[in-house]
C-alpha cells in the first residue's frame, strides 16, 4: 500500500492537475490576507469555506489522474480495486493536508492577525479547516469520471452541491414544509463556517458537535466510495 500510494502520489505531481486548485486556493488566500490586522475568527472561517472547495477540486483531479488503460493495470498488481481507490484518497488527504497547514500557519507566520491566536482558536482552525477539506473530498470522489464519464456532465451538478452546502440557512426558510428533509441531507459545510466565525460566541460543545458532524459525514461518504469501488467496474 505505501509503495502504491507513492506511485500515484509521485504520478500525480508530475501530471501537474495539482497546478490549477493549488494556484487559484493560495491566490483567494493571499487576497484575503492583503491587509492586515485581520480578525482571527472571520479570516479563519473564511479561508476554511475556501479550502472545501479548493479541496473538492484537487480531490476531482487525484482521482481522475489515471488513464483508464492504466488504472487496470494498477488493479491488477494492486490485486483490488479498493486498494487503488484507498491509495488515491491517501494522496488527496496529503495534498489537502499540505494546503491546511499552509493556510492555518501562514497567518500567524506572516503576522496577519491583529493578535496571537488564542489555544481554542488554534485548535478551532485546525480543527475546521482539516474537517472541511475532508468533506470537500468525500463530496469530490462521486463527481469524478469513475461514476460520470464526461466532465461537461458531471462539473454542473457538482457546482449546484458545492453551492447549496453554503445555503442551507437560507433554504431551510423557503422550502416548502414537504421537502424540507432536503436541508437536512446536504453537507454541513455551512454551519461548520459558522461555527468557526462566532467562535467567540459559540459554546464548545456545540463546536464540537458541528466539527464531529462534518467528519463523519465526510467519513460516511469516502466509506460508501470504497465499498462502492469492489461492487462494480468504476472504469467500465
Amino acid at each position: 500500500m505505501i509503495h502504491l500510494t507513492r506511485y500515484l502520489l509521485k504520478h500525480y505531481i508530475r501530471s501537474q492537475k495539482y497546478v490549477a486548485p493549488v494556484i487559484f486556493y493560495i491566490i483567494a488566500m493571499l487576497l484575503i490576507y492583503s491587509y492586515k490586522p485581520n480578525p482571527v475568527a472571520d479570516s479563519n472561517s473564511v479561508t476554511a469555506m475556501l479550502l472545501f472547495f479548493g479541496a473538492a477540486w484537487l480531490g476531482l483531479t487525484v482521482m481522475n489522474t489515471e488513464p483508464a488503460g492504466q488504472y487496470q493495470l494498477l488493479v491488477l498488481h494492486a490485486g483490488s480495486k479498493r486498494k487503488v481507490v484507498f491509495a488515491q484518497l491517501i494522496c488527496a488527504l496529503i495534498m489537502q493536508f499540505g494546503l491546511t497547514a499552509i493556510t492555518v500557519l501562514y497567518p500567524v507566520v506572516t503576522g496577519m492577525f491583529g493578535r496571537l491566536p488564542s489555544a481554542g482558536e488554534w485548535i478551532m482552525a485546525w480543527a475546521g479547516h482539516l474537517a472541511l477539506s475532508l468533506l470537500g473530498l468525500g463530496l469530490s470522489v462521486f463527481f469524478q469520471k469513475s461514476y460520470i464519464s464526461m466532465l461537461s456532465r458531471s462539473m454542473p451538478p457538482f457546482i449546484v452541491v458545492m453551492l447549496l452546502s453554503f445555503v442551507q440557512g437560507s433554504l431551510s426558510g423557503r422550502l416548502p414544509e414537504s421537502i424540507q428533509w432536503v436541508v437536512k441531507i446536504l453537507p454541513p459545510a455551512f454551519y461548520l463556517v459558522r461555527e468557526m466565525m462566532l467562535f467567540e460566541e459559540s459554546k464548545l460543545g456545540t463546536v464540537v458537535l458541528t466539527t464531529v458532524w462534518a467528519i463523519l459525514y465526510a467519513i460516511v461518504l469516502l466509506i460508501i466510495h470504497i465499498w462502492l469501488s469492489g461492487r462494480r467496474d468504476l472504469r467500465s
